[in-house]
């Protein structure tokens, strides 16, 4: 098996680790309130959308297989 010298630079550039290039986090400044975006509501607002029309279209779809006299 071959093995990269320890002199090698490429050993040597695995040796800093692996997010040896990544910024680190930073923290926020000042102590003002963070504003969201209005594009995560309306994100959430379309999925439940979606959630409440397929729900709808099964139902109608089974309305006949569904027994209402099982409860």
């Amino acid at each position: 098996m071959y093995r990269i010298p320890l002199s090698h630079p490429a050993r040597q550039s695995c040796n800093r680790g692996y997010n040896y290039a990544v910024a680190a986090p930073t923290k926020p400044t000042s102590d003002q309130h963070q504003h969201r975006h209005h594009a995560y509501a309306a994100e959430a607002a379309g999925l439940l959308i979606i959630a409440v029309i397929l729900l709808i279209l099964t139902v109608v779809r089974y309305w006949s297989y569904i027994h209402w006299s099982v409860r």
